[in-house]
């Protein structure tokens, strides 16, 4: 079972630079990582007038563009607990960074093994503040220790 890391807090409150330093340091490691990112809104990773998306706004349930090194699966699909989406992403990765999605990890539909806060002068991790610019350094730390451990939930 992969990490799963819970990284929350208001927008503009720099989850996703964090995420994004993370990401680097982990793959860096060789870790396997997987990012499940909250939109309040609707969205399109594909490009207007393409093919892909023609075959989209034409109706399809599904659709699936697939080059030499990427796969990108396009579906109507409603979901109601954050453990589906977790099932949808490769089940060989490592760890799984989620950035928002707060009201269910705290309805416990997913226990992370690693909990962030994030605000604007400081990160909380499994509960310890730690200043901005250590907090990349200090969930690397939380998430090889929970791998090492190889426990699906880890303490702080």
């Amino acid at each position: 079972m992969a990490v799963v890391v819970a990284i929350q807090g208001p927008s503009g409150s720099g989850k996703t630079t964090l995420i994004e330093q993370l990401i680097s340091r982990l793959v860096s490691r060789g870790v396997k990582v997987g990012v499940i990112k909250h939109t309040h809104q609707g969205f399109s990773l594909d490009q207007r007038g393409k093919d892909s998306h023609r075959f989209w706004e034409s109706g399809a349930q599904a659709v699936l563009a697939a080059g030499p090194s990427e796969v990108f699966v396009r579906q109507h699909r409603t979901w109601a607990h954050l453990s589906e989406l977790l099932e949808l992403l490769p089940q060989d990765l490592d760890c799984v960074l989620i950035e928002g999605f707060t009201h269910w990890v705290t309805a416990l539909d997913v226990s992370p093994s690693v909990r962030a806060e994030v605000s604007a002068d400081v990160v909380r991790v499994n509960g310890q503040p730690i200043v901005c610019e250590e907090a990349v350094a200090a969930l690397e730390v939380a998430i090889v220790r929970c791998l090492e451990d190889s426990r699906p939930v880890c303490p702080g």
